[in-house]
């Protein structure tokens, strides 16, 4: 292998700590491996994950190789990687390839999945919840059937987690009877992504399902979410009766966790965003952004008091 390549596998695998707190030599290595567009370097690291007999060397040339696919556009290292799991026997190593191939292009539709559904049914958890990550990556159709037939066999909670977690990429409407059924298990996480799929895949036809949910209490940032991005005019109501809800008393956390603040906007906010598009039409919604800006606005959070600045105030 050439001199640079070389170099880079060895400072990957360089755990050493430096002075002054600055990152290590291999986390700099990596974010210089990120950088990488030279497909010349491709060749070479195949013949070097081929022939290198320390695992963790060949683990930095995955790395690489895979960065230097996403750079250069280039599919043809996902064959490459999805073939090394028919050869690799070290569940570490497994489980980094299949990391890697999560962070890759997008696994093209005609090529053979067969190692990574193989690895869905692996006693070893790292390796069987990676291959599961891996294959929100691909667009072959095959894909769905498998994890609704994954979903059948297993108990595992966790499991249940991931399969929904890749249902939530690759559903369609074949999927729907059993992201309903996902929505009374006891994990919110799972409920939480099954109705966040179930939305994506009816989009507006299920509106008045979005509102209910959200009247009677049931995943309420979900159904927030589904209203804000589907419905019409028709949910006006059930998002005010929320907001109302939400500003009735101070809420505990002066700031956003983890819990109300999901894709940069609080439950709250993605109603006022939902509101804000009827403002000039509807009287009702004319009267709640009052309240809130008159009645309520210090029980607001940051975030939300910039919001009714931004749109409110200077829009």
């Amino acid at each position: 292998m050439n001199d640079y390549l070389t170099n880079l596998v060895t400072r990957i695998c360089d755990r050493s700590d430096q002075l002054n707190n600055a990152p290590t030599i291999g986390w700099q290595a990596l974010r210089e491996a990120e950088q990488l567009a030279n497909h010349a370097y491709i060749p070479i690291l195949y013949q070097y994950i081929q022939t290198e007999t320390d695992k963790e060397k060949r683990r930095a040339a995955g790395y690489i190789i895979i960065q230097l696919s996403r750079n250069t556009n280039d599919p043809e290292v996902i064959r490459f990687m999805l073939d090394r799991l028919r050869i690799e026997q070290d569940a570490d190593m497994i489980t980094a390839i299949q990391q890697d191939l999560e962070r890759g292009l997008p696994i093209p539709g005609y090529m053979n999945l067969e190692p990574l559904l193989n690895n869905t049914l692996s006693l070893n958890n790292n390796v069987r919840r990676s291959a599961l990550l891996a294959l929100r990556g691909s667009h072959n159709p095959q894909v769905e059937g498998w994890a609704l037939d994954l979903l059948k066999r297993t108990v595992n909670e966790y499991d249940i987690y991931y399969i929904t977690f890749l249902l939530h990429k690759v559903a369609t409407r074949k999927s729907l009877p059993a992201l309903k059924r996902l929505l009374e298990h006891p994990r919110q996480d799972v409920k939480g992504l099954a109705f966040a799929t179930i939305a994506d895949i009816e989009k507006e036809k299920e509106a008045m399902f979005y509102a209910r949910c959200l009247l009677r209490g049931q995943l309420k940032f979900e159904a927030m979410e589904a209203i804000y991005k589907y419905a019409d005019e028709s949910a006006i109501q059930a998002v005010i009766t929320r907001i109302t809800e939400l500003l009735s008393k101070r809420r505990s956390s002066p700031r956003l966790s983890l819990e109300n603040f999901k894709n940069g906007f609080t439950d709250l906010m993605l109603g006022m965003e939902f509101l804000f598009r009827f403002r000039t039409a509807k009287s009702e919604v004319k009267r709640t952004f009052s309240w809130i800006t008159e009645k309520r606005a210090e029980y607001l959070l940051p975030e939300e008091r910039e919001w009714i600045q931004r749109n409110l105030v200077n829009g």
